[in-house]
C-alpha cells in the first residue's frame, strides 16, 4: 500500500515540527485565575507563542484543550474540602482548503480565524465560570488545563461530542487505505514524541457568606 504524495509531505512536516527546537524568545504559556465578585475568570496566555502547535495543526494534528475548574473549601486544622467542579473543552484545527483556523467550543460554537495570531487572541480571551459555593466559608479555585495533540479518530469523536452527539464515533466501513493511514498517524504521534502541555493555577482565597438577598 503506497501513501500519496500529500500524505508523505504531511508526515515529513509532522516529524520536522516535533523535532524543531522552541524559539528562545517565545513567551512561556501560562494559566491564571482571577476572581470578580466570587466568579472565577480563567485566562491562558502564549499557548501558541513558540509556533510548534501551529506547525502541528498545519500538518493535520488538531489540538484539544481540556479545562477542569475545582472549588475548594478551606478547613483550619484539617485537609481542605473539595466542593464541586466544572469542565469544558475546546478544539483548534487548521482547515487546509479554506487556509484558516477553526475553533470549536463545548456546546458547538464554531468560529474561524484567518491566521494563527487571531486564533491565539481568541484562546487568550478570559472565560468566566459560574461555580458558587454551598454555604458560608473561605474558598479558593484550582484550575488545570491539558493541551494534547489529536489523531484523526480522536478528532472525529471529540468534534461530535462538542456538537452534542454523545454517541461514539465508530465506523466499520472505512477502506483499507484509510485504516492504514490512521494507523501510521498514531504511530508517528508516539514516535515523534509530540508535545503535551499541562498548566495549573490557584486563585486567591475569598470569603462567601451566601448569595445576595
Amino acid at each position: 500500500m503506497r501513501l500519496g504524495r500529500g500524505a508523505g509531505h504531511a508526515i515529513l512536516a509532522l516529524v520536522a515540527a516535533a523535532a524543531a527546537p522552541a524559539r528562545v524568545a517565545a513567551q512561556s504559556p501560562s494559566l491564571a485565575i482571577t476572581i470578580d465578585r466570587q466568579i472565577p475568570r480563567i485566562q491562558t496566555t502564549a499557548l501558541l507563542a513558540d509556533g510548534k502547535y501551529v506547525a502541528l495543526m498545519r500538518s493535520g494534528f488538531p489540538l484539544r484543550l481540556h479545562y477542569r475548574l475545582e472549588l475548594w473549601r478551606i478547613r483550619s486544622g484539617w485537609f481542605d474540602q473539595f466542593v464541586r467542579d466544572a469542565t469544558w473543552d475546546a478544539l483548534a484545527r487548521h482547515d487546509p482548503l479554506a487556509e484558516d483556523f477553526v475553533l470549536i467550543r463545548t456546546g458547538g460554537s464554531v468560529k474561524r480565524y484567518a491566521n494563527p495570531e487571531d486564533l491565539a487572541g481568541a484562546l487568550q480571551l478570559p472565560y468566566r465560570v459560574t461555580l458558587a459555593p454551598k454555604g458560608p466559608g473561605r474558598f479558593y479555585f484550582l484550575c488545570r488545563l491539558d493541551l494534547t495533540t489529536l489523531n484523526d479518530s480522536d478528532l472525529e469523536e471529540l468534534t461530535r461530542w462538542l456538537k452534542g452527539d454523545v454517541s461514539p464515533a465508530v465506523s466499520g466501513q472505512g477502506n483499507v487505505g484509510d485504516a492504514l493511514a490512521r494507523g501510521l498517524q498514531r504511530v508517528l504521534v508516539r514516535i515523534a514524541g509530540l508535545p503535551r502541555l499541562t498548566l495549573e493555577a490557584r486563585s486567591t482565597e475569598f470569603r462567601w457568606e451566601g448569595p445576595p438577598r
